[in-house]
């Protein structure tokens, strides 16, 4: 007799990648195997739960086969679908910029809530620069609720900032042309006399030290690293930009910077040392752990 050939629905295709991936101590297996057989299927995650008899066919079990073996030798799966969600937006990435993290969702909180503690309304027209702004999260994010900024979103990188075009202009409808993105070395090519009402900033603050005790391989192998390093111990790329932040801040305009809780203290000690520059208070993350530090000039 011959053998019954093996049908590979959804839903085994499902289970056993989500065992396949577990062997690789992975924190959330099943997820992963959804995103990456939704992507392979050309559908949404909640379409699987409708399709878990589907038999996929050979190019797509291929397709998905190819991506699961990729995953497996470390390959972050936004980098594998090409998007990633962040604040219920979804943003085109790839290996030009940091895959975006809800630790960053703390700091457009925090610049909203600012926003209307100081200025009474999500509406105010107000002026924002975003330095180091990789995919563009934080300037689409922040132009997309904040209906009268004017934001400047700024990187040392053309091939992330041609990551950022793309994600504005998929938001196009919403953020007009309130964003311009410009090629820079931090501050270097802002006009002198260019004042914020806010400034924020996702720096790279991981020290080159850290890479082998605290930096998952994985992120250290795949995400570019001129996003991800600010010196041996992390500070020194900060300490290069604080000066600046005082100097391009409007009278009172606050600064909101992400760091990691390793380099906070020091952090917070160079904002104390940096003339203008007044310490105001650190916002936590989900974990509790010291994620955001908020600063403003002085009068």
């Amino acid at each position: 007799m011959s053998e019954t050939p093996e049908i590979w629905t959804v839903l085994r295709l499902l289970s056993w990648t989500t065992d396949y991936l577990k062997k690789y101590d992975m924190s959330s297996p099943r997820l992963e195997a959804e995103i990456l057989l939704a992507d392979a299927l050309k559908c949404s995650r909640v379409d699987l739960y409708t399709r878990y008899n589907y038999e996929p066919t050979v190019e797509e079990r291929a397709d998905f086969k190819s991506r699961i073996l990729k995953r497996a030798e470390g390959v972050p799966t936004a980098y594998l679908v090409g998007h990633k969600e962040f604040y219920s937006i979804d943003f085109f990435v790839d290996e030009n910029v940091l895959i975006p993290r809800p630790e960053t969702e703390d700091l457009i909180v925090g610049l909203f809530d600012l926003v209307k503690e100081h200025f009474g309304s999500m509406d105010a027209e107000i002026s924002l620069c975003d330095i180091g702004t990789g995919s563009g999260i934080i300037p689409v994010t922040a132009g997309t609720h904040l209906k009268n900024a004017t934001i400047l979103a700024v990187d040392i990188s053309s091939q992330a900032l041609e990551v950022a075009r793309k994600n504005a202009e998929r938001y196009a409808e919403c953020l007009g042309n309130r964003i311009t993105f410009l090629e820079s070395d931090l501050f270097s090519r802002i006009p002198e006399d260019t004042k914020f009402d806010f400034i924020v900033s996702n720096p790279p603050y991981v020290g080159r030290r850290e890479i082998d005790v605290e930096l998952e391989k994985n992120v250290y192998r795949y995400e570019p690293h001129v996003a991800l390093f600010g010196g041996e111990i992390g500070t020194e790329l900060i300490a290069r930009m604080l000066p600046d932040v005082s100097k391009f801040l409007k009278p009172s305009g606050f600064f909101l910077m992400e760091l990691s809780p390793m380099i906070h203290d020091a952090v917070v000690k160079l904002i104390h040392n940096t003339p203008g520059l007044v310490y105001c208070e650190t916002l936590r993350d989900m974990d509790k752990q010291e994620r955001i530090v908020v600063a403003q000039r002085e009068k």
